[in-house]
């Protein structure tokens, strides 16, 4: 039997691809595990919608319990960061686009993440 991750940490801006990353992370918290959703605004965005709204509302009909986390500043540095202080298992992240959109482009959050982590990365499709 495979051990399951105990601290998963998922960014999540409102996308279609956060949205699955989202679905993923709810899907592999289990007993004993905690789920923690990152929403990155950027210096120069307004404050207007505030993705973890919609994470908090996409979860809770999944019944799945979670901390919400907000941060300005650069996604990848954010969430890297983040993971790092909740000594995390497995950071879990869209990609832009859908099934029929190419991989992500080199310098995109994703790719930055799955770099620079230390510990293991879901780039959800």
């Amino acid at each position: 039997m495979a051990a399951q991750p105990r601290r998963i940490v998922v960014g999540f801006d409102g996308t279609e691809g956060a949205r699955r990353a989202l679905d993923a992370a709810a899907q592999l918290t289990g007993y004993g595990s905690t789920l923690a959703v990152i929403s990155v605004a950027r210096d120069d965005e307004p404050d207007a919608l505030d993705p973890l709204t919609e994470a908090r509302e996409r979860l809770l009909k999944q019944l799945v319990a979670a901390t919400y986390i907000r941060r300005v500043g650069d996604p990848a540095d954010e969430i890297v960061t983040s993971a790092s202080d909740l000594d995390a298992d497995l950071i879990v992240v869209g990609r832009r686009g859908g099934e029929d959109s190419p991989r992500p482009l080199p310098g995109s959050v994703s790719v930055e993440i799955v770099r620079r982590a230390a510990c293991d990365v879901l780039v959800v499709g």
